[in-house]
């Protein structure tokens, strides 16, 4: 009866292991280059509210984790493209949310992305903190 228990003690501790996180910029800062990578695009969030911030983002980190990182305020929830706390509209650039469990191919469409699934792959703008216009469109 005790390896049972034990090995379910260790199978949880596991599983916990390998759940998402969000990425800790104490931990990524150092290893992040100063210099501008060829690879990586420029993406520029903006908001009705005055957002207008611009940062390096590769194109295989989630964009909302590349703002997080840059210190550029963005919303969320899940983290997981099961929400809309984070839909954003493109309105430059092309972006990948194969991610994206939430969305209808209608929003998409129109340009909706979640920006905690979506990678950048061009340059691009994207109006952010926009939930409520998202239910009114």
């Amino acid at each position: 009866m005790f390896h049972k228990a034990l090995s379910l003690a260790l199978l949880a501790v596991s599983a916990h292991g390998f759940a998402p996180m969000a990425p800790s910029a104490t931990a990524t800062r150092g290893m992040q280059s100063s210099t501008t990578s060829a690879l990586n695009f420029q993406v520029t969030l903006i908001s009705d509210k005055g957002l207008n911030e611009t940062f390096e983002c590769d194109p295989n980190t989630f964009i909302l984790d590349a703002a997080e990182l840059k210190g550029v305020p963005a919303p969320y929830s899940c983290r997981a493209g099961a929400c809309s706390s984070c839909a954003s509209i493109v309105q430059e650039g092309e972006i990948d949310q194969s991610g994206n469990l939430f969305l209808e191919d209608s929003k998409v469409d129109q340009g909706w992305i979640l920006s905690c699934v979506s990678y950048p792959r061009s340059d691009c703008t994207i109006k952010v903190d926009c939930e409520n216009e998202f239910y009114s469109s």
